[in-house]
């Protein structure tokens, strides 16, 4: 037992009772010292109750009686053999427990005492609607707190809970963790769920927010009694968005459904199930809200527009909104950027490119956020490529060499009379010049003709012979006509077999050739992987068919006047043959992070054909590799964007055999999903459904507004129109609470979809979103929740499927008692206060005599008596 004082600060009223004292003996009164003292003593303790009585003392004592309420769901989910077996368990329990106060209570949407388990089992044989208890719903909350006014004061108490853990309306967990707070624990046996041999759809799980145009993923889970086949079917508007057969089996099956909504905006995805011979059709639909964005948009510039068709339908087929434009579209201001959200480069020659378009570009990643993609090919590297601009500087790789490659080439000179005097010799200049560039390893020829052709340097190592060489070349002197073929012929035979990374023609002419069939020479040597280079000089010379033959052999022509130019030229061709801006050979792709490639089968990447030269930079995200170590996919963050490259072309030369695989769209939309630029919405709104309670629920409404350069625009209040079904939109005022951010809570309608928008609102956030209600959630057969009934007796203290010997023991920690002294002690000082009050009237401690001589007169005062 204890004592404790819930005001102890009216304690300071005893400093009174000295006063009481001191009153007493200066106070003139008639009665006897005795009664005097009697009264002092009875007005001292008349204040002692008082200061007691307000210092509100309050006993503690200890009790073990148990007070047991058992709660039993009899909802439609559970099934009436399990109800009865509770009624069975409540009267073993209590049968072994003997509580000294037990309670039945029953409950679905609504709550109500039992007088015995008797009723309990009558209950469970009832399927009509005539019972008090509304069955169409679970209730926890209203469970939990009717279980709580059930148990009796100064008990210990206890809740045994009968569920199947699956409630349509009500907090629960803020009833439970009132019960916590308050020392109740809540034990839990689980109840069997209603079996009818039915089929339903058990839950659907649509993403919040989707694209428009792109396709999402929604899972149905679709519960079943029986195994049988069943179509799934996802509509939007009334409008069928996909149909799928699918064979169930007993249990709870997950199945994805991959649709596409045509139009952004606040869509209502509903779920319809079709099963012959159904048990019951209420819970066959189930509807999800979704907010589709605007498709992003993209601008795809393509070196060869021949070949744009391929990306830009995958890209299109995925959702976005595709612009294919050639390298001289491409915006040369930071601002002709603004209405895209993802950029790509794909094989476009660096000169091809307005002047400022690569500044304007690295500037609108940077400072605006948005996202570039760069595809490779023979364009992108080299002299006519991006080693050293803005744009190697922004993406994660640099447009160079990892290695020291292989090189063999072969210079192929006219020596015809027409090259006679300086022609002749600054060809041989730059003939030699071209062997100096060349490293030690490499691999050199030298072949000169005129209506014949002579190897004056077979094709050999630079190293050791680098001197003979040069000595060679000096020595070619001119004469005879003028014959291409066969000096063209015996360069690519002689390169054929060569063992090197790259190899690479040179030829220079400055005549007119016999016809031969130079075009189908051309391409067996290109298909062959041999570049062809030519140089024109002079005006006798055949451009035209120099120029072709480049073409064909995916090398560069150029025309020169005279032969000043031709040294220079050499040198160039001889550094790109040293390093090949390209390798192409057979690639097979290795995998180093998944990353963002959601939904690509990365398990059966198709072989590539070639690669653009590259290095990754330190730091950036390596997706995809070569089984050489070199970068194929790669992905960087650079100030507010994102950029990739990938060093293969997205076309049919190096990807003839991706733009055939069924991953090719996915693969590319994911890289373009996670570089598309995040533009900052000017309207964000978030709509949370709270508990339902009776026919309506609290509906907080959440708004964020943003000014059009991002920041947050404050004291604007936006106003929110709330439509409940088919009624009469009603605005709700919002208050702002943070930086940019407004707030609303109202109650309404639980019972119909309620549309939640923002007026007013500019385009390109998210500006309304729907609120579906589920009528069938209490015939949504799919079994108990363990795991939240758990969850519960485990947050409250109680014990999981309780016995009577947990019960009991659960009694044995005792209870406290508390009795409170303030209406006594009131009492007492009521008591005092008439004791008081009688003590003034009556004199006690006297006798009758000396109390009439006590009122005899008293005779005048005489001075002049002795």
């Amino acid at each position: 037992m204890s004592l404790t004082l819930a005001s102890p600060a009216a304690l300071w009223l005893f400093l009174l009772v000295p006063l009481v004292w001191l009153g007493a003996r200066a106070a003139r009164t008639r009665f006897n010292s005795r009664q005097r003292l009697v009264q002092t003593l009875v007005r001292s303790l008349l204040l002692a109750a008082i200061a007691l009585a307000l210092a509100r003392p309050v006993v503690s004592t200890s009790t073990s009686r148990q007070s047991v309420v058992y709660l039993v769901d009899v909802s439609h989910s559970v099934a009436s053999r399990a109800i009865g077996e509770a009624a069975d368990t409540i009267d073993a329990v209590n049968g072994a427990l003997r509580p000294a106060h037990s309670r039945t209570v029953a409950f679905a949407r609504s709550a109500v005492p039992l007088g015995n388990t008797a009723a309990l089992r009558t209950l469970a044989g009832e399927t009509g609607a005539d019972h008090e208890i509304d069955r169409t719903g679970t209730d926890l909350e209203t469970a939990l707190l009717a279980a709580r006014a059930e148990l009796a004061p100064e008990h210990v108490p206890h809740i045994v809970l009968f569920s199947d853990g699956q409630p349509t309306a009500g907090d629960d967990r803020g009833a439970l963790a009132r019960l916590a707070d308050a020392g109740i624990p809540v034990s839990v046996d689980p109840l069997a769920g209603r079996v009818i041999g039915d089929t339903w759809i058990e839950s659907m799980s649509v993403p919040p927010r989707i694209g428009a145009r792109t396709p999402f993923a929604a899972v149905v889970h679709v519960g079943s009694h029986r195994d049988v086949a069943a179509t799934i079917e996802l509509r939007s508007a009334g409008a069928s968005l996909i149909s799928r057969v699918v064979e169930l089996r007993a249990g709870v099956t997950p199945v994805t459904l991959e649709a596409v909504v045509a139009s952004p905006g606040t869509h209502l995805v509903e779920g319809v199930l079709t099963v012959p011979d159904d048990a019951m059709a209420a819970n066959n639909t189930l509807v999800s809200d979704t907010w589709a964005d605007a498709p992003a948009r993209v601008l795809y510039v393509e070196g060869a527009l021949e070949s744009a068709k391929y990306l830009s339908g995958a890209l299109t087929a995925a959702g976005f909104d595709v612009a294919v434009r050639p390298p001289a579209g491409v915006p040369a201001t930071r601002d002709g950027f603004e209405p895209w959200d993802v950029v790509i480069l794909s094989d476009v020659e660096r000169q091809a490119l307005p002047e400022g378009a690569m500044d304007a570009l690295a500037e609108w990643v940077e400072a605006e956020g948005g996202g570039l993609l760069v595809a490779g090919g023979e364009r992108v590297f080299g002299d006519r490529g991006y080693r050293h601009t803005p744009l190697e500087r922004i993406v994660p790789v640099t447009f160079e060499r990892r290695d020291e490659p292989d090189v063999a080439l072969v210079i192929v000179l006219d020596r015809s009379w027409s090259m006679a005097g300086a022609s002749m010799e600054l060809t041989k200049t730059a003939a030699v010049a071209a062997v100096d560039v060349l490293g030690d390893e490499q691999l050199v020829g030298i072949l000169t003709f005129n209506d014949k052709f002579d190897w004056d340097v077979p094709i050999r190592n630079v190293g050791e012979h680098r001197a003979a060489i040069r000595e060679k070349i000096a020595a070619i002197g001119p004469g005879g006509h003028t014959l291409i073929y066969p000096a063209i012929e015996q360069a690519y035979v002689a390169l054929r077999t060569a063992k090197a990374r790259a190899r690479h023609v040179i030829l220079l002419s400055d005549g007119r050739s016999y016809p031969g069939d130079y075009e189908g020479l051309v391409r067996r040597m290109a298909d062959a992987r041999i570049t062809l280079s030519t140089v024109a000089v002079g005006p006798s010379a055949d451009p035209d068919l120099l120029r072709d033959l480049a073409e064909w052999g995916n090398g560069r022509a150029y025309v020169v006047a005279d032969a000043t130019a031709v040294p220079e030229i050499f040198v160039k061709e001889a550094k790109n043959a040293a390093t090949p801006a390209f390798d192409e050979k057979a690639i097979a792709p290795v995998l180093r992070a998944p990353a963002f490639l959601n939904g690509v089968d990365l398990a059966r990447l198709p072989p590539l054909g070639g690669r653009t030269a590259t290095v990754l930079k330190e730091g950036a995200l390596e997706l995809l590799a070569t089984d050489e170590d070199d970068p194929l996919l790669a992905f960087w963050p650079v100030g507010l964007g994102r950029t990739a490259m990938f060093t293969s072309d997205v076309k049919d030369r190096w990807a003839a055999d991706w733009v055939r695989w069924p991953g090719y769209g996915p693969f590319f939309a994911s890289i373009v999903r996670a570089l598309q630029r995040q533009r900052t919405p000017p309207v964000s709104l978030e709509v949370a459904a709270g508990p339902i309670r009776g026919a309506t629920r609290a509906v907080s409404i959440a708004v964020e507004a943003r000014e059009p350069d991002g920041q947050y625009r404050n004291l604007s209040n936006p106003t929110v129109r709330v439509q409940a079904g088919s009624s009469v939109p009603v605005p709700a005022a919002t208050r702002q609470v943070a930086p940019g951010r407004y707030e609303a809570t109202l109650v309404t309608s639980a019972t119909q979809p309620v549309t939640v928008t923002v007026e007013n609102a500019a385009p390109g956030g998210v500006t309304s979103r729907t609120l579906a209600p589920d009528p069938a959630a209490e015939y949504r057969f799919g079994g108990g929740d363990e795991a939240r009934l758990r969850a519960m007796a485990a947050a409250s203290g109680g014990t999981w499927r309780p016995s009577a010997s947990d019960l009991e023991a659960a009694a044995a920690s005792s209870r406290p008692r508390r009795h409170l002294l303030s209406p006594a002690l009131s009492m007492l000082a009521l008591l005092l206060w008439g004791a008081d009050l009688a003590l003034r009237r009556v004199r006690i401690f006297e006798t009758r005599a000396a109390d009439q001589s006590s009122r005899a007169p008293v005779a005048p005062y005489d001075p002049q008596s002795p």
